[in-house]
C-alpha cells in the first residue's frame, strides 16, 4: 500500500497504438495501482477541502498528463481567476495551462497571521511555524498562557482500567496530549479506536480539569509513511460516519491546536515518538516532570472562502468530422476525510474504486481514441451535496450544445463480481439500447445488469448536476439496493473490502459505452426521449 508521499508516480504508461476492444486492456493491476494510492491511510478521507485531496488531485493531474490528456482550453483563465489569492504556484500572471480547475467554497478555515505557538525555556523564547509545526482546531479558538504539562493521551477510560489524570494538576496549565488511544493490540480494542480516543471526549475531561488550553501531537496514519513534505495540515472538518450518533462536542472548550510529532519533541525535551511508541507497547499511563516551559498560543478560525479543484482533461477525437462533440466521463475523487477519534474514511469503494476505473477507462481510450473528444473528470465536493460537479455544470469548458452526454461512476467495488447497476434509464430510455449493445460489444466479464431500480440515488451522484442542465446521462453503480453494503459511509470502507475484479470489469463495460457514445455518428436522444 503506497502512501500520500509517492504520489508522483503515474501508474499506468501510453502502450501506441494498442487496441480499445480486446478484454485485457483494461487490467487488474492497473486498477489496483490507483485505488492503493487514492484510498492509502496517507490520503487521510480526502475530505473537501484537505490536503490529502489537494494530493490526490495532483495524483490525477499527472495521470492524465501521462496518458497524452490536454487541459481544457479557459484553464489558464480559471486558475487566474479562482486561485491566485490561495498562494497556488500555478495560478499567478505567468500561469500555465493546468487539468486542475479551481473553484471556491465557503468553509471553517485558520487565520493564520492570528494563530501562534511560542515556548519559553530558561528566559528564551522559541517560536514555532504555522503549517509546518501546528495549526489550530476548528472553532476551538482563543488565546491562552500557562506552564506546559504532559497528560498522555487524555484519556480517562475506567472500563480500560486507564487513568492519564491520576495524580495530575492541570488547574491553568496547557495539557500536551496524542492524538487517538494506544495502538495495542488487545486493549481499547485493539487496531480500531474507541470512543475513549475521541478529541471531544478528551477536551470534556480536560476542561472539567481546568486546562487553559491543549496541544494535540498529530500521529501518522497506521499503515502510512511519514509525511515527506514536513506539513501539518488543517482540517477544516470532522467525518461522521454512517449509523453513528454524532458526537457529543463539550459545551465550553479552550484553545486547541494540533502540533506535529517534531514540534512536541522540543516542547518535551525528548523524542516524542519514542515515548508514544512506548505507551503504544504498555499500552500504560505515562508520566512526565516538566517545569518551567511557559507557553503562549492563540488559535483563530473563521468562515472564509476555500480553494478546491476539480480535476480536467481533453482526450480529443480522432475524426475531424466529430471531434468537436464531447462526451463526458467522469467519477468524484473526494470521499469524508478523519473523525474527531482519528478514524480515516479512506473511502476505497467511495469513491477511489470509480476513480481508478475512470483513470483506466481514459488510458485504455487514449491508446487508440474514439471518433469525438471525451472529457475526462475527477469530481471534489460530492460528498458535500455534488459540490464540485455542480461548479463544472455551471462553468463548462466547452460550449454545452458540443456535450453528447454524460457518463458517471460511483462505487463499483462491491457486491457480485459478474453484476452493475447502471441508473438513468427511466430518464434516458432511448440510451437502454446503447448499454446493451455495450455489455455485448466485447467480452467485460459483466453478465447480469441491473437497470430498473436506484432512483433514490440518482440524485445523489454528480451525473444529476448534468441531467439538471438537460444533458443525456449513465451512472454505473455496483449494485443495488445500497443498504447491501454496510461499509458504505464508514472508516471500514478500505482496500481489502473492495473486489478489483468487480471494478476492472465495470471499467471494461464503461469502456465500451463511452467508445460507443463517442463514435456512433447519431447523438442520444436528450432527457425523456
Amino acid at each position: 500500500m503506497q502512501s500520500g508521499a509517492t504520489i508522483g508516480f503515474c501508474v499506468c504508461l501510453l502502450v501506441a497504438g494498442s487496441p480499445v476492444h480486446p478484454e485485457g486492456d483494461i487490467a487488474e493491476a492497473t486498477v489496483r495501482a490507483h485505488i492503493e494510492v487514492l484510498a492509502a491511510p496517507g490520503m487521510e478521507g480526502r475530505d473537501t477541502p484537505s490536503e490529502g485531496l489537494r494530493r490526490a488531485a495532483r495524483y490525477i493531474a499527472e495521470c492524465f498528463g501521462g496518458y497524452g490528456l490536454v487541459p481544457a482550453e479557459d484553464s489558464v483563465v480559471v486558475l487566474q481567476r479562482e486561485g491566485t489569492e490561495f498562494g497556488y504556484e500555478d495560478a499567478g500572471e505567468d500561469a500555465r495551462p493546468s487539468f486542475l480547475r479551481p473553484y471556491r467554497v465557503q468553509h471553517e478555515a485558520p487565520v493564520p497571521e492570528e494563530c501562534s505557538l511560542a515556548v519559553v525555556v530558561g528566559g528564551e523564547e522559541f517560536e514555532f511555524t504555522f503549517g509546518r509545526d501546528f495549526v489550530p482546531v476548528s472553532r476551538c479558538v482563543g488565546s491562552a498562557r500557562g506552564e506546559l504539562a504532559f497528560v498522555g493521551f487524555g484519556i480517562d477510560a475506567p472500563n480500560e482500567r486507564y487513568d492519564d489524570f491520576k495524580g495530575a494538576r492541570l488547574q491553568g496549565k496547557v495539557a500536551l496530549v496524542f492524538e487517538g488511544e494506544p495502538r495495542h493490540r488487545r486493549r481499547f480494542d485493539g487496531a480500531e479506536i474507541t470512543a475513549d480516543g475521541s478529541l471531544w471526549r478528551k477536551l470534556g475531561h480536560l476542561g472539567d480539569a481546568g486546562v487553559r488550553a491543549v496541544l494535540v501531537v498529530r500521529r501518522t496514519p497506521e499503515g502510512a509513511e511519514d509525511d515527506e513534505e514536513n506539513l501539518l495540515d488543517f482540517r477544516h472538518s470532522f467525518a461522521r460516519f454512517a449509523n453513528e450518533r454524532p458526537p457529543r462536542t463539550p459545551r465550553s472548550r479552550p484553545p486547541v491546536l494540533e502540533i506535529s510529532m517534531a514540534a512536541a519533541s522540543r516542547l518535551l525535551d525528548t523524542d516524542a515518538a519514542k515515548l508514544v511508541a512506548r505507551m503504544d507497547k504498555s499500552s500504560r499511563p505515562v508520566s512526565l516532570k516538566l517545569s518551567g516551559r511557559e507557553i503562549s498560543l492563540d488559535s483563530t478560525t473563521t468562515q472564509r472562502p476555500v480553494r478546491v479543484d476539480n480535476v480536467v482533461g481533453l482526450l480529443p477525437g480522432s475524426d475531424p468530422r466529430l471531434r468537436e462533440e464531447v462526451v463526458i466521463l467522469g467519477a468524484h475523487y473526494d470521499h469524508i476525510g478523519v473523525d474527531a477519534r482519528g478514524r480515516i474514511g479512506t473511502g476505497a469503494d467511495d469513491n477511489a474504486s470509480g476513480t481508478s476505473a475512470m483513470l483506466a477507462v481514459i488510458e485504455a481510450l487514449a491508446a487508440d481514441p474514439p471518433s469525438r473528444t471525451v472529457l475526462a473528470c475527477a469530481f471534489s465536493g460530492e460528498e458535500d451535496g455534488l459540490v464540485g460537479s455542480r461548479e463544472l455544470a455551471r462553468n463548462l469548458p466547452v460550449d454545452r450544445g458540443r456535450i453528447v452526454a454524460m457518463v458517471n461512476l460511483d462505487m463499483l467495488g462491491f457486491g457480485d463480481d459478474d453484476e452493475v447497476a447502471v441508473i438513468g434509464l427511466r430518464q434516458n430510455p432511448g440510451l437502454a439500447t446503447l448499454v446493451e449493445r455495450a455489455r455485448k460489444h466485447s467480452k467485460t466479464g459483466i453478465r447480469k445488469l441491473v437497470t430498473k431500480g436506484g432512483e433514490d440515488l440518482f440524485r445523489r451522484s454528480d451525473q444529476f448536476s448534468f441531467h439538471q442542465i438537460g444533458l443525456p446521462t449513465l451512472f454505473f453503480f455496483e449494485g443495488l439496493p445500497i443498504s447491501r453494503n454496510v461499509d458504505y459511509h464508514t472508516w471500514r470502507d478500505r482496500i481489502e473490502g473492495v473486489s478489483v475484479r468487480k471494478i476492472t470489469r465495470s471499467a471494461r463495460l464503461v469502456r465500451n459505452a463511452v467508445w460507443l457514445l463517442a463514435t456512433d455518428d447519431r447523438r442520444p436522444p436528450a432527457p425523456g426521449r
